[in-house]
């Protein structure tokens, strides 16, 4: 976990996205990750496109991604849905 002042990767936003969303596919609702910067959703779409397509085949969801200008890197919604 970073220090005081340091920002997380959006390597490690993407990691903790994944971890969350699986957890909360045990409940009884199910997670859709809702990243919010760009960033993170564009490690998503590139270097991270399979494991975002494994998630949702893991899930049995869609996966949507939208920025939020006001969000900074390490804030993200998991959707309910």
């Amino acid at each position: 976990m970073p220090g005081p002042g340091e920002l997380k990767t959006a390597q490690t936003i993407c990691y903790e996205i994944r971890a969350r969303s699986c957890a909360k596919r045990n409940s009884s609702t199910r997670g859709v990750p809702d990243p919010r910067r760009a960033a993170v959703i564009d490690l998503f779409l590139d270097e991270e496109s399979q494991s975002l397509a494994q998630l949702g085949d893991f899930i049995g969801k869609p996966i949507s991604l939208q920025v939020e200008s006001i969000y900074t890197q390490e804030q993200y919604d998991i959707v309910l849905i």
